[in-house]
């Protein structure tokens, strides 16, 4: 096993400005005759369009076949192999593997090697990432064996492309579960399901003074909780009702990500930046609730609190949804549990090939 830093590895440059003008006027008549050209877009595998091959000696700076490009700005650190000759921007990095270690690494296998460890790498500057090549060069690659290289870039291509496909298939399967119970569904609001409430205000200091176990459910999307005294959250309530909730139900965010919902097993105390669905019947399957609507909610958004997007209380009371019935017109809750076990076992299959993934891209 050999270990060598990016700069011993490999040549490294940026490209140049390319604009939409140019493009249009260098342009080909077919995509047999073209080249790429790539920028920091995580769009279309980069490419942002196309001159006519004809035209590619009138630029200084051009990647080869065989050549990897990376994302300097944006979205940074994103390594591609590229199969063909192209036209990097100025946003745009390219990394050729040095002649005399060709034999030693195989270029396809270095992209997913560098997919693994780039994020170490990038800074932040003024709020936008960037991986330039001053940076790019002492990353350090542990070369493996090329028969190694050689599985992993197989077994890479075997779990992507089948993680593709799993992920077609469930979104198709989403579409004709839904499609298929579209006849025997029933429009109700949000609030004939659902009694709605949202929390009330409390800041850090307070939480800091009256230390705890209890899980405070704010607007925050990645599940991160502040944590307080369970006997001083009881006395703040609202409308002389407790804030504290310990049966399963559904959270959503009121301001800043609005309309984001999180499925809630455990107790927790509400604030005002969030609400609460709590079933009316034990009719509705929530996890369900939450696939199938998570994207409508989020669309019925509304603006604006100091430039953010809101969703209170009575806005989410008045959407409405399409629930399942049966042929009496009695919610339907065992077909809800079954189109949501199907797409759980789905999902639970991409998760496990995306771990794989992750497993031998390192």
């Amino acid at each position: 096993m050999t270990k060598l830093l990016m700069s011993e590895l490999c040549t490294m440059r940026k490209g140049q400005t390319i604009n939409e003008v140019d493009i249009y006027n260098l342009k080909s008549g077919g995509i047999d005759n073209s080249v790429p050209i790539i920028s920091s877009s995580t769009m279309n595998n980069g490419v942002m369009g196309f001159i006519d091959k004809k035209h590619i000696n009138l630029y200084k700076k051009i990647g080869r076949s065989g050549d990897l490009s990376w994302v300097t700005n944006g979205y940074a650190g994103k390594v591609t192999y590229r199969e063909t000759d192209f036209l990097p921007t100025e946003k745009c990095g390219v990394a050729a593997i040095k002649k005399k270690y060709k034999e030693l690494v195989d270029p396809k296998w270095l992209e997913i090697y560098l997919n693994s460890i780039t994020k170490k790498y990038v800074v932040a500057k003024e709020g936008n990432g960037k991986l330039e090549i001053v940076q790019m060069k002492n990353i350090p690659v542990v070369i493996p064996d090329k028969k190694i290289q050689e599985l992993i870039v197989q077994e890479y291509k075997v779990n992507k492309n089948t993680i593709k496909n799993v992920t077609l298939k469930i979104d198709t399967i989403k579409e004709t579960l839904n499609n298929n119970i579209k006849k025997k569904t029933k429009l109700f609001k949000i609030s004939d399901l659902f009694f709605i409430t949202s929390g009330k205000r409390i800041v850090k200091e307070e939480v800091y003074n009256n230390p705890g176990s209890l899980p405070i459910v704010s607007a925050q999307t990645d599940n991160s909780f502040w944590y307080a005294d369970k006997n001083w959250l009881s006395k703040i309530t609202k409308n002389n009702k407790s804030l504290i909730f310990n049966k399963p139900c559904l959270s959503w965010v009121c301001v800043g990500k609005a309309g984001f919902m999180f499925y809630r097993d455990f107790e927790f105390y509400l604030t005002d930046n969030a609400g609460v669905l709590c079933p009316k019947k034990e009719n509705i399957h929530l996890k369900w609730f939450i696939v199938t609507y998570q994207d409508k909610i989020r669309d019925s958004r509304q603006g604006d609190r100091e430039g953010q997007s809101t969703m209170f209380t009575e806005h989410m009371a008045n959407i409405e949804v399409e629930i399942p019935v049966k042929e009496n017109g009695e919610i339907d809750l065992e077909l809800q549990n079954d189109i949501y076990a199907e797409y759980k076992r789905l999902s639970d299959i991409k998760e496990k090939l995306e771990s794989m993934v992750d497993k031998y891209s390192l």
